[in-house]
């Protein structure tokens, strides 16, 4: 091998060292991290938007129907199974719309509309912000509230009550359970 090719081998081995070099430098440090939109809504605005809405009103209607059915046959054992779905509908309701109860139940029916609203809202992901419980710094989040909320159809009051929530912290397990008391 001559020294001409030598050389010209050895500047193609530093060159291509360099690189390795440079590309393996940059790769040692932290990676970047895109942007994470992450859509957070308070689920006791969603409970108090379902149960305002015309798909519980009449679910109640219907309970109400049945129960008037049972006191009219005289079926003590079925009004008694409906009082108690009442009670605990009612200690659910309070736990989902004044503490942090889930209130997946009644993201079901709104379903369809969530892809929309992420859209809408340029978010990548969206939970309860009851259950975050960890948020690294390159995530942003964005309040989606008002956007779950819309499809249950609320009226002018219960956007207003479900506004002046928001600006309040949810009941602890306690303060819930001294409702009922």
């Amino acid at each position: 091998m001559n020294a001409r090719k030598i050389v010209i081998c050895a500047v193609l081995f530093l060159t291509a060292s360099a690189l390795l070099l440079h590309a393996a430098a940059e790769n040692t440090g932290k990676p970047k991290k895109e942007l994470v939109r992450i859509g957070v809504f308070d689920s006791r605005g969603v409970a108090i938007a379902y149960a305002h809405s015309s798909r519980f009103i009449d679910e109640l209607k219907s309970k109400k129907a049945e129960m008037e059915k049972a006191k009219a046959a005289g079926d003590k054992e079925k009004m008694q199974a409906l009082e108690q779905w009442g009670q605990q509908g009612q200690e659910k309701l309070h736990k989902q719309g004044f503490g942090t109860a889930s209130v997946s139940e009644y993201l079901k029916y709104i379903e369809k509309d969530i892809p929309a609203i992420a859209r809408q809202a340029g978010v990548d992901v969206i939970v309860s912000k009851w259950d975050i419980t960890y948020q690294d710094e390159a995530v942003k989040c964005v309040d989606v509230t008002d956007l779950v909320i819309k499809p249950f159809n609320p009226d002018e009051q219960v956007l207003k009550s479900i506004e002046a929530l928001k600006k309040t912290k949810p009941l602890s397990e306690k303060e819930l359970e001294n409702i009922r008391d």
